[in-house]
């Protein structure tokens, strides 16, 4: 994977606002992505990150996924805030997509800290979050996260995303954020079994689509598939939709 020649033929593609745009990708473009944080909750989120940002203590991570091939089991927080949380123009992204769009529930498999979760919650306050970390202690850390800033809404589950999968009621979900494993066929896999938990109108967001060849493989095979009609390439992240309503159409927008 040539990460820099992948970031430049992104930015050739989301050069400029695309044109004839449906009106659904002109209201996310331009409403759901120019949304300003709350200033309470830019000084909790801030507030949190920085103190995370400073946190040199070790745990260690069971990696049920693709794994890192850099990092070794134990890591710090710091390190983990670094390699593994949604913050920064992604956290403002997950931030801007709930509270423009008002979910009632989302479903996220991954949690590492927690960074991601927050920012949905602050997004909107009265969603329901359900989050899979399969890591133990990678969890407790964000538990003490959740309680410190929004513990009312979301349920951390100890499971690996099989496991959830083999063993939870089939609840339809309005945002599903599938940021974990890292492998393009368990990709396929995961998205496939997903279809019993969403409909129509269900958004999927799914992190790191240039994690690895076999990653952006997936990614490609997603957004050619007759399944999607809306796609939108964010670089780290890819945006599903299937509106089967509308016409195709896949847009690269820069964040």
């Amino acid at each position: 994977m040539n990460l820099g020649l992948e970031y430049i033929k992104y930015r050739w593609k989301a050069k400029g606002s695309s044109t004839n745009r449906s009106n659904f990708t002109q209201d996310f473009e331009d409403k759901c992505l120019s949304i300003n944080k709350d200033l309470k909750d830019y000084l909790l989120l801030n507030e949190l990150i920085e103190k995370l940002n400073s946190d040199k203590s070790e745990i260690e991570i069971e990696d049920f996924g693709a794994g890192s091939k850099k990092l070794g089991n134990k890591r710090s927080i710091q390190q983990i805030l670094k390699t593994s949380s949604s913050k920064g123009k992604y956290g403002d992204f997950l931030y801007r997509i709930c509270k423009h769009y008002a979910f009632k529930n989302i479903l996220e498999f991954g949690t590492s800290l927690g960074i991601g979760s927050i920012h949905m919650q602050l997004g909107c306050k009265t969603t329901k979050i359900t989050t899979i970390e399969a890591c133990k202690n990678t969890r407790e850390q964000a538990l003490k996260n959740f309680e410190s800033i929004a513990p009312h809404n979301i349920t951390s589950l100890h499971s690996t995303f099989d496991q959830y999968l083999e063993n939870s009621n089939k609840t339809v979900f309005d945002l599903i954020f599938v940021d974990g494993h890292h492998d393009g066929q368990a990709l396929l896999n995961y998205m496939e079994s997903l279809r019993e938990y969403s409909d129509n109108e269900t958004i999927f967001i799914l992190d790191d689509i240039r994690w690895s060849d076999s990653m952006l493989n997936a990614w490609n095979t997603l957004i050619s598939s007759d399944d999607f009609h809306i796609t939108y390439d964010l670089f780290r992240f890819g945006v599903l939709i299937r509106k089967t309503e509308l016409e195709k159409e896949m847009v690269a927008i820069r964040l």
